[in-house]
């Protein structure tokens, strides 16, 4: 550990008083005990010698203190200016915050709103644009059907079972009404065995 050495004052005295003082300022600087020059400056029967060491150790210490403010004051006042500039444009950061956050809301709500309305609407287009493949793949299996019983009231049997072979082939998988199933299951077998007979 560097010790440190406190300049001593020029002060009139002997050398060992000097020294003394330089030795107790020293100990002080450094942190160490100071029972060893407390006793020694007692049992020599000089206390004030000691008191006047520490008082100058006092006033040399209190003048540093002063040179360091001295030397830091402006710049801590210029510390505390940039601070109070800094807490403005944080108020006027946290204003347009706002302000922003005010104006997307604004704008985000109608904004919302509308796209509900857009994918309920396009969830209704896509049940509508179903319903219409499904009413047309019934239409034409209705077609089919109709040209089917033509056939037969006609005799034309074979052009029946072709119609009929078309309505199994190309209608039974993607026909979406459950009755139109059914139906094709039950009379397809019936019409065939009528034609098997005739």
């Amino acid at each position: 550990m560097r010790r440190k050495v406190v300049p001593a004052a020029k002060e009139n005295g002997d050398t060992g008083d000097k020294q003394d003082q330089i030795f107790l300022s020293a100990a002080i600087c450094n942190g160490e005990d100071l029972g060893p020059f407390i006793r020694k400056g007692f049992a020599s029967g000089k206390p004030e010698i000691l008191l006047r060491h520490l008082e100058h150790f006092r006033r040399y210490k209190e003048s540093e203190i002063e040179d360091v403010c001295r030397a830091h004051y402006q710049d801590f006042i210029m510390a505390v200016d940039d601070l109070r500039s800094l807490l403005s444009d944080v108020d006027t950061l946290k204003s347009s915050l706002y302000d922003s956050n005010a104006k997307l809301q604004s704008v985000a709500v109608p904004l919302l709103t509308t796209l509900d309305s857009f994918v309920e609407a396009r969830s209704k287009c896509r049940n509508i644009a179903l319903a219409i493949g499904s009413l047309n793949i019934c239409v034409q299996l209705i077609e089919l059907c109709s040209r089917a019983n033509l056939h037969l009231s006609k005799g034309n049997f074979y052009m029946a079972l072709k119609c009929l072979d078309s309505v199994e082939r190309d209608f039974h998988d993607k026909t979406p009404s459950s009755t139109l199933k059914r139906m094709m299951e039950k009379q397809i077998p019936a019409i065939r065995t009528h034609i098997e007979r005739k």
